[in-house]
């Protein structure tokens, strides 16, 4: 009987707490407050660059493309040189297509060595000679100094399109802003009329002045 009034009272306590829907628009309201607080003058720049990057998703997505595309090609070539003989410290890099995407992959960033930190083309040349070692420093720059530059150069500019963009049509929004417009209007026409009081300029400025003010 103990139990049973026990697990009542639990139930009661927790019929008589908030749903957890009320839990949830209480989240949503806080998240429209920060959002709020983003949009203030001292986030523009952070704003700028959210909006930048989005705009320059898709080159990053193409560049992504590309880059796997010429990874998957050295892949392949690597996997018919090195993966099907085996070599010490060599074949276990390039014995499969995948393998040998993720070893190209790595090499492409400078990060092409064994898990003792030797440099994987060592061995290489050891046992296959200069030409793929020749090989490997062209490849190695192509990548960085021909494709890694190419995409950099694009993305920014992408970006930076994106941005003048968004800095344009700001100000359309409030060249197109009649509240704005007016209320810089009529402060000028105050400002002539408080100049003209001051000043002792004799008789009106203008009828169309004078009708606005």
């Amino acid at each position: 009987q103990f139990y049973v009034g026990s697990v009542k009272q639990d139930e009661e306590m927790l019929g008589s707490l908030p749903s957890a829907s009320l839990f949830r628009l209480l989240r949503l309201l806080k998240l429209f407050r920060l959002l709020r607080v983003i949009t203030l003058d001292i986030f523009e720049d952070v704003l700028s660059m959210v909006q930048g990057l989005i705009g320059g998703f898709k080159t990053l997505v193409w560049a992504m493309i590309l880059f796997l595309m010429v990874v998957y090609v050295i892949a392949l070539i690597f996997r018919e040189c090195f993966g099907r003989h085996h070599v010490d410290n060599i074949t276990e890099f390039f014995d499969s297509v995948p393998r040998s995407m993720f070893t190209t992959f790595r090499c492409s960033f400078g990060d092409c060595s064994t898990a003792g930190g030797t440099p994987i083309f060592e061995y290489v040349l050891e046992s296959y000679g200069a030409t793929y070692s020749v090989f490997y420093c062209l490849f190695v720059f192509c990548i960085t100094i021909g494709i890694f530059n190419v995409i950099s150069a694009i993305f920014v500019q992408s970006t930076m399109t994106v941005a003048a963009s968004v800095a344009d049509d700001k100000r359309k929004e409030r060249l197109t802003n009649r509240n704005l417009w007016n209320r810089r209007i009529t402060g000028l026409v105050r400002c002539l009329m408080e100049i003209s009081v001051h000043h002792n300029v004799p008789g009106p400025l203008s009828e169309p002045v004078d009708d606005i003010y």
